[in-house]
């Protein structure tokens, strides 16, 4: 059967199940990319092989890392087409989550152990996501290579995994695999790999211009959005938090009398001191006095309806930002929006303030300042102070 005559079949038992419009809106783009990808692999008849190579291709495009919504999207719809192909009916019954594990039997018990190792060192599941993945990976390729046992794991071995992986991923494998040699304290491994020096694609960082930031100002001014919507994008862009630690914050983590606003950081696990400014802390306490249900919740944003609960996403974050985005009528464009959006310009506002490298690197919670490099270019003015005059080379070149 061809890809294009199972796609389409796909998208009409979709329809005909009574999905809502936006899940066949999601349904068309998964397809969209299905059929980009068999062009690009020269493949036109489908197979479980084919669908199988796709649904395995989880690294995002963009952040070339491990993606849990290409993993969960892409395995739903590959599941639907291998169940038409084999049976000759879309089972939507055995469209469910599952949990990505190794085929051999050594390999998944390591993978597993790796797994409760990792949930007992980070708060953060997109982090545990991340290392998991890499672990997935480097057993998928030992099985391929007969290797069972971690401990018959070489320096050579390793060098020859790296160098078949694709150069935009190479940073993040290096990352994964000096995760996992800790892990293993493999010492003589983190050597073999401690001079290999991957190259850093450095994407442009969206920020707000000037003209973008006067309108949230008005927006905030003339209160045309919630009290509580507007201190989460104030928060965001002062002080750069990530979306996992801002629907983590806790009445108890704002220390009034210092003006201080101290959090564990979720994905790293240190704990962070910032200055509770004025714009911040008068935010926060309009808010919690005027807004804020009164119920026994130390967490310090939660639902505007009932049930009172905290956000148990980053999604509602991304919707919060969105929607004053939107109402200060900012275009998108080809940004990002959402907390990493704010944490890009309350990052870009520091550089541009002459704050020091270091420090900014530890507000954002990067675990160096090499990290943290990327947005010196934002700062447009300080780029053009560092460009040499080029008169005097011209004439040395043309004499």
């Amino acid at each position: 059967m061809t890809i294009e005559c199972i796609c389409d079949l796909c998208l009409e038992a979709v329809k005909n199940a009574g999905y809502k419009e936006s899940t066949i809106r999601n349904y068309r783009g998964v397809v969209r990319r299905f059929k980009e990808f068999c062009v690009d692999h020269g493949i036109k008849e489908y197979s479980c092989d084919i669908g199988k190579l796709y649904a395995d291709d989880v690294i995002s495009n963009k952040t070339r890392k491990y993606s849990i919504n290409r993993y969960h999207t892409q395995g739903r719809f590959i599941r639907l087409l291998d169940s038409y192909f084999v049976a000759g009916e879309f089972d939507f019954a055995v469209v469910k989550k599952g949990k990505i594990s190794p085929a051999n039997l050594n390999h998944k018990l390591i993978y597993n152990k790796y797994q409760s190792y990792l949930h007992s060192i980070y708060d953060n599941e997109n982090t545990v996501h991340f290392y998991e993945y890499g672990m997935y990976c480097v057993l998928q390729y030992l099985d391929k290579h007969k290797i069972f046992d971690l401990s018959d794991l070489h320096s050579q071995t390793v060098i020859k995994y790296i160098s078949q992986t694709k150069i935009t991923r190479q940073r993040e494998v290096l990352c994964e695999l000096r995760g996992i040699f800790r892990y293993l304290k493999r010492d003589d491994l983190l050597i073999a790999i401690a001079g290999i020096h991957a190259p850093r694609i450095k994407r442009i960082i969206p920020i707000l211009s000037e003209g973008e930031r006067k309108k949230i100002e008005e927006i905030i001014t003339e209160c045309q959005l919630s009290k509580r919507d507007a201190a989460i994008v104030i928060v965001g862009l002062s002080c750069g938090i990530r979306a996992c630690d801002l629907i983590n914050l806790k009445l108890s983590d704002i220390n009034w009398n210092n003006d201080i606003l101290s959090f564990k950081q979720s994905k790293t696990g240190n704990r962070v001191c910032l200055p509770l400014t004025a714009s911040v802390g008068n935010a926060i306490a309009r808010y919690i006095i005027e807004e804020r249900p009164d119920i026994n919740n130390d967490v310090l944003f939660l639902r505007s309806f009932a049930p009172y609960t905290p956000f148990t996403s980053h999604s509602s974050c991304y919707a919060v930002v969105k929607k004053f985005l939107i109402k200060a009528g900012i275009q998108k464009d080809s940004r990002i929006w959402g907390m990493h959006f704010l944490r890009h310009n309350a990052a870009s506002t520091m550089v541009k303030n002459e704050v020091p490298i270091e420090t900014i690197a530890a507000v954002l919670g990067h675990s160096t300042p090499d990290t943290t490099d990327i947005y010196i270019t934002t700062d447009v003015k300080m780029l053009k102070e560092c460009v040499l005059p080029m008169r005097n080379i011209s004439v040395e070149v043309n004499s």
